[in-house]
């Protein structure tokens, strides 16, 4: 709802919200892993994974609950569903920390690069179909009654995701009950491969992570197509996030981890540059947008189970919940700063509002596209710190053969 649709992009505009605000409440999520998902790696060895994916559903329904009832706040509408935002970002650090220790109970080396493509890939191509369901029913100008009923459903489902924890079996491979943070984190800190990888999904996250919810509020504000059409053209970027999640496992069998990495890096350079380079009055600005955007929202997929594959096989033995707490942090980070950073930037005017580049009027919004185009391509220096791409060395790194 608040990373792979426009959904909530479009309520919070409904309800007055600036473009800087929207912009920001898709990066609460980063921001609150980034401070809180190390303490939930410790509260997960302290009640174990189940209990703490129980609080985070608990929140998770709260916090959508909050965003359906604003309109009932009257003045405050805007701060009540902003609050209710932020309630179901944070209770994503929680989740985060619980998902890999209650994965690890069953999953086989072997079977990570598949098994992350085929449930991300399902996930994705139930929401794609949802999503283009609610796109038709909103039409051009949706009432906030409808908008309402979707957020308060997904509160709901919320409690479902619990309801299929509890189906997972018990993890008896690791024992975290006396989780000691310090000892941790210092193991965390001396594991090279672990902390070269983490900086540089920090980074490369920083350069990418808005790029999807930044398509659509450009879109939205200053291309002014009608909302529906919006939301409906968030399910080509889920087509992407499925299409990435159907062939991750195909792909990394045929191009293996440090191929599919360079490659995931390469693409986050050249979209941002194609939605920079073309404006609303070229001829197929849609469908060279949709097609930039489709291959943007396949480099994502391709990049989060890039992410997952490296975070287990990076994650030592016995320090598994703080190694994989230690790596998302770094990744949060990153999602913190892009996100809030593009939010400053758009909220202060710090960009022209308009320049010329090769004949073509070019907003602010390319601008920004082009910055992050620019991180992106400068970040190339960091190709060969990965471990995967300089797989020799003393430290604990486990990939599949």
């Amino acid at each position: 709802m608040i990373d792979s649709s426009a959904i909530i992009i479009l309520y919070l505009g409904m309800l007055g919200a600036s473009d800087s605000w929207i912009i920001l409440s898709t990066g609460f999520a980063g921001i609150s892993s980034m401070l809180f998902i190390i303490p939930g790696a410790a509260l997960v060895g302290k009640l174990g994974p189940k209990r703490v994916s129980g609080i985070s559903c608990a929140f998770a329904c709260f916090g959508f609950m909050l965003m359906a009832a604003a309109p009932f706040f009257g003045p405050f509408r805007q701060a009540a569903a902003i609050t209710g935002c932020l309630i179901h970002c944070l209770q994503r650090a929680l989740h985060s920390a619980s998902w890999y220790p209650l994965i690890d109970a069953f999953l086989r080396k072997e079977d990570r690069g598949s098994f992350f493509g085929t449930m991300r890939y399902t996930y994705m191509l139930f929401c794609g179909g949802l999503f283009y369901l609610i796109g038709k029913l909103m039409g051009d100008n949706p009432p906030i009654l409808l908008m309402q009923c979707i957020t308060g459903i997904t509160a709901v489902l919320c409690l479902g995701r619990w309801y299929c924890v509890l189906k997972f079996p018990d993890n008896t491979m690791e024992h975290t009950k006396q989780l000691n943070i310090s000892k941790s984190l210092g193991i965390c800190v001396r594991n090279g491969p672990l902390v070269s990888y983490s900086v540089y999904a920090c980074l490369l996250s920083a350069a990418y992570t808005s790029l999807v919810p930044l398509t659509l509020v450009y879109l939205k504000s200053y291309v002014m197509i009608p909302a529906g059409t919006v939301q409906i053209f968030s399910t080509v970027g889920i087509a992407g996030s499925v299409s990435g999640f159907l062939f991750y496992g195909f792909l990394l069998k045929k191009l293996k981890i440090k191929r599919l990495e360079m490659l995931v890096h390469f693409i986050f350079i050249v979209c941002p540059l194609v939605i920079f380079y073309f404006n609303k009055d070229t001829a197929g600005f849609v469908w060279i947008i949709g097609a930039a955007y489709f291959m943007g929202s396949a480099a994502a997929s391709l990049f989060m189970c890039n992410n997952s594959f490296e975070l287990m096989a990076l994650a030592r033995p016995g320090n598994k919940p703080m190694a994989m707490a230690f790596t998302q942090t770094y990744q949060n980070v990153g999602v913190s700063i892009g996100r809030t950073g593009t939010a400053m930037v758009m909220g202060a005017n710090l960009l022209a509002p308009s320049w010329t580049f090769a004949g073509n009027s070019t907003s602010t919004y390319q601008t920004i596209f082009l910055g992050y185009a620019v991180i992106a391509a400068i970040l190339l220096i960091l190709i060969p710190t990965l471990p995967a791409v300089t797989p020799k060395h003393h430290d604990y790194y486990e990939p599949e053969k």
